[in-house]
């Protein structure tokens, strides 16, 4: 059983929630310059001591090339470092994995041999002779861009050594921690081959990371290795049968019980089964589910491969979702791992949906639930971008202009939902708003709003400036700089199809034109609230504020005692 915590995350690891753009190592080496009471080495002089090679300024291809030879897939297990909160934090592992080419020329050749900057990984060479395995340090192990400036970043190969230090904390209480620094006397990583294939460490106190060479000093951000054996892996990432094409399907499925998403996802049926590439952290591992009549049901453990962020061995894992609360009003999503998922299949409307809370984990390895990605409540079905009318936008927060000493501004806020009236997705890229000043629409004009090149009345959903906050996220502020006006409107604009549909203009206060769901309108969510408008993730001991919206802008709301 995983407890998961009730994150704004709708895709989390096992280290904490990481995208592409705020990788935990080029994270690390940010927060030691900010940090002050940072816990890892102080850069290191190496004047007069072996030194690698300068920092290339540019990328160098050749160190991404698979070497000739064998290439082969293995389970790693070891220690691992990674910072925390400034500090490097060790964790075993059991089920990360490594590809490994044994080469042409006899020798063995690593990839991501830092496993926590695998974003970045090279091919690193271990020289044999014998049944042993000397990985030479200052080899280039990670290099990539990064940042605004696209900078360069290059990090060489490092045995560390700690070194214990005191401190004093905001308490004047004193406390030992260890900061780690290059240790030059380290040459090499020695590893032995064994006659079974299995690759093991002749030094398991040894610590290897990749460390950046800055004017002549070495920093470590955080990331490394210690006391790795590497086995043979026999099993191989599931792929769609050669000649079944692929198209765009919406996944959807309710983040932590609680919120309908939406994503779109590469699948296809072929041959009675059907095919979807589901995890973002391994996009090329495929999924599949064999359809029998009305049912398709996916199996547990399905192999997906090699993640590219955390070197784990990815696996499918179908699930049991639940949650629970707690006396403060807290609640917990659970998942409890199954054999099997179901899903009902409508094969006229190519469509995989259930009303049971059961759906997949993207786990890292397969002895437990240790999640990557949760999807609670899977359904699946074929993309076509056809002209709809938008879901109405819904009202979440309004402050009228207010002027004084400090600010002249007030700000509205609303919900927009990338679903039409009928709760099916529609593309973001082709959903717009207009803001509504009584019944003039509003123009954002670049006299009132610098950060705009030119006048806009119709918003793209996605986009956001100091004054226009959402940029791709369902819920919306703007910022208004006049008071002259008695309602405040928005309306919503999708653009698929080749055809403009619009949904009515929603004000501030009022549902113009909507007063009950239409037939077809689904709920996208349920929101939960205490008399003392504290929002909660479910009901409570007490008096509940219950507020439905619909897929067609309507929001109904009613009391629920819960004794």
């Amino acid at each position: 059983m995983l407890a998961l915590g009730m994150s704004s995350a709708l895709a989390q690891s096992p280290y904490g929630n990481i995208t592409d753009k705020d990788n935990a190592y080029v994270k690390a080496r940010q927060e030691r310059v900010i940090k002050k009471d940072v816990r890892f080495a102080d850069p290191v002089s190496v004047t007069g001591a072996r030194r690698v090679a300068a920092a290339p300024t540019e990328l160098d291809p050749s160190l991404f090339v698979q070497p000739e030879g064998e290439l082969m897939l293995m389970r790693r297990s070891g220690v691992d470092y990674l910072p925390v909160w400034g500090s490097p934090a060790p964790a075993e592992y059991t089920e990360k994995g490594t590809y490994v080419v044994k080469g042409t020329d006899g020798n063995y050749y690593f990839k991501n041999f830092v496993t926590n900057m695998c974003n970045g990984g090279t091919w690193i060479k271990g020289d044999v002779e014998g049944n042993v395995i000397s990985v030479k340090t200052g080899q280039i192990c990670a290099q990539l861009y990064y940042g605004t400036n696209n900078d360069l970043f290059t990090y060489y190969l490092f045995g560390l050594r700690g070194e214990e230090q005191t401190g004093v904390d905001y308490s004047g209480n004193e406390y030992t921690y260890t900061v780690y620094v290059p240790d030059e006397e380290v040459t090499e990583i020695l590893f032995t081959i064994e006659d079974d294939g299995t690759i093991t460490s002749q030094d398991s106190e040894l610590l290897y990371g990749g460390v950046e060479e800055v004017d002549g000093a070495y920093n470590w951000p955080g990331q490394g290795d210690m006391g790795c054996t590497f086995y043979p892996f026999d099993e191989e990432p599931q792929v769609a049968p050669e000649g079944v094409e692929l198209s765009d399907y919406v996944h959807s499925y309710n983040a932590y019980l609680s919120d309908l998403t939406f994503r779109m996802v590469p699948a296809g049926v072929a041959d009675g089964s059907l095919y979807v590439k589901l995890a973002d952290i391994v996009p090329d591992g495929v999924v599949k589910a064999t359809i029998d009549g009305d049912k398709a049901t996916f199996a547990n453990n399905q192999f997906l491969g090699l993640d590219k962020t955390y070197s784990t061995l990815a696996y499918l894992k179908t699930c049991l979702f639940y949650k629970e609360t707690d006396e403060w009003g807290w609640s917990t999503v659970y998942s409890d791992e199954l054999d099997e998922v179901v899903l009902d299949y409508d094969a006229t409307a190519n469509r995989f949906s259930t009303m049971e809370e059961v759906g997949f984990v993207v786990n890292a390895g397969k002895a437990a639930i240790s999640a990557h990605e949760n999807y609670p409540v899977s359904s699946f079905y074929q993309f076509s971008d056809n002209a709809a009318t938008p879901a109405s936008p819904v009202w979440v927060q309004y402050m009228p202009y207010t002027e004084t000493e400090y600010y002249a501004w007030g700000y509205a806020g609303f919900d927009i939902y990338t679903t039409d009236v009928d709760g099916n997705y529609i593309l973001p890229d082709k959903l717009y708003y207009t803001c509504y000043l009584d019944d003039a629409p509003l123009v954002f004009s670049t006299e009132t709003y610098p950060d705009l090149t030119e006048d806009m009345v119709e918003v793209p959903y996605g986009y956001s400036n100091n004054d226009i906050v959402g940029g791709g996220y369902r819920t919306h502020y703007i910022y208004f700089h006049t008071g002259d006006f008695d309602r405040f409107g928005v309306q919503t604009i999708y653009k698929g199809g080749n055809d403009e549909r619009r949904s009515p203009i929603v004000y501030y206060g009022e549902q113009v034109g909507i007063s009950t769901p239409t037939a077809s309108a689904t709920v996208v969510e349920t929101t939960y609230y205490d008399l003392s408008g504290r929002k909660h993730n479910g009901l409570v001991n007490g008096v509940n504020v219950v507020v439905v919206k619909y897929s067609d802008g309507t929001v109904k709301s009613g009391k629920v005692m819960v004794k």
